[in-house]
């Protein structure tokens, strides 16, 4: 829950995390390519994922490893840790993972998060191109708008539309060509346009605001105490979850990552029938409330480190042992890059022993009732 109020840092940085944690599972000894069919859609999961033949409507992709080279009638949903995108899409693309390489032309709009991403000088997307990651590299078409959030922005293709920039530089290059306007939010000192670049309409300088305002430290506060709610609530799990920490870390955060990729997926392919759209709905709302929970255990843990014996398992000192670990949680996530994956693994070490935790808890109650 600390970490909320950084979100947009957050989704810069987890792409990075994608790449270690589905490169992981997509090695030699990893599962072979699976293909379903549901009428003209297709799903693929596996280590790794090679697609030769055409989709006649939407294509939903998982894998460690994705090469598509084909065509689909409709939209391509793909998650993975490395996806090159060529052939041609008919619907939309909407791709997540750790590094996208994008060369493929699209019909339709184009969003993409991610730790790197590169939409190449043979790629081409129809209408509009929503980007958001670390590292983000436009040398393609994009014949609609573009709206990028990244850390890193280098734009030198073809935009129809206006184009609107935030992160933490942007370079335009000298084959930059833009009909509409440029408009970008982004330190003056880290921000460079070719004096060749052609932009048809006007350049405008955002105000950069203060990261650390009166309100973005409100919002802080209110997150810390309505964490600090939760484990009143929940004082003895919440102890016995942080106690997960210290024996599986390792177990915890591989179970935290696998949920945060695999959830977004499961609830899509359930939501595509109407039969399962109410699993897709509860598949969202768990997801958000671990997402929502995920440090508290941490940060548990952290605050029971520090005040020693006075960290015990009782009702308020489990709740001080949190506001003590969330404090510092919250220090170490003001460190440039290196704060904000603390806090991604934190947050991933959470919701994994969230679940250890869960599911001891239920063969426990399953043990007793034999």
């Amino acid at each position: 829950m600390v970490f909320q109020p950084r979100l947009r840092l957050v989704f810069a940085v987890f792409g990075s995390l994608l790449v270690a944690a589905t490169l992981s599972c997509g090695g030699p000894g990893s599962k072979p390519q699976s293909m379903t069919r549901l009428g003209d859609d297709a799903i693929v999961a596996g280590g790794s994922a090679y697609i030769r033949d055409s989709i006649m409507g939407d294509l939903i992709v998982a894998s460690g490893d994705v090469d598509f080279l084909s065509a689909t009638g409709g939209d391509y949903l793909g998650a993975g840790g490395k996806q090159r995108i060529a052939g041609q899409i008919h619907g939309s693309l909407r791709a997540a993972g750790g590094s996208i390489d994008v060369r493929a032309a699209v019909d339709r709009n184009a969003t993409i998060a991610g730790g790197t991403i590169t939409v190449d000088s043979t790629a081409v997307i129809a209408q509009n191109a929503y980007i958001t990651g670390g590292a983000v590299q436009v040398d393609g078409t994009v014949r609609g708008g573009l709206l990028v959030s990244a850390g890193s922005v280098t734009l030198n293709g073809v935009v129809g539309r206006d184009v609107e920039i935030t992160g933490g530089e942007l370079r335009v290059g000298p084959r930059a060509q833009i009909a509409g306007n440029l408009r970008y939010r982004v330190s003056p000192e880290e921000v460079h346009i070719d004096s060749t670049a052609r932009i048809t309409g006007t350049v405008t300088a955002l105000p950069v605001g203060s990261k650390w305002g009166l309100r973005r430290w409100l919002w802080i506060l209110g997150v810390l105490l309505a964490g600090a709610v939760v484990v009143m609530l929940f004082p003895g799990f919440m102890s016995e979850t942080a106690g997960v920490v210290p024996r599986r870390p390792i177990l915890a955060v591989c179970v935290g990552v696998a949920v945060a990729i695999l959830a977004p997926i499961i609830a899509v392919i359930l939501a595509i029938t109407f039969v399962g759209l109410p699993l897709a709905l509860l598949v969202v709302a768990t997801y958000c409330m671990l997402l929502f929970m995920g440090d508290l255990p941490v940060a548990v843990w952290i605050g029971r480190r520090l005040l020693g014996a006075r960290g015990s398992s009782t009702h308020y000192a489990v709740v001080l042992a949190y506001l003590v670990g969330g404090v510092i949680l919250l220090v170490v996530g003001l460190i440039p890059v290196i704060g904000n994956i603390v806090m991604i693994v934190a947050a991933m070490i959470g919701i994994g022993a969230i679940l250890i935790r869960g599911w001891a808890s239920r063969s426990q109650q399953a043990f007793q009732v034999r």
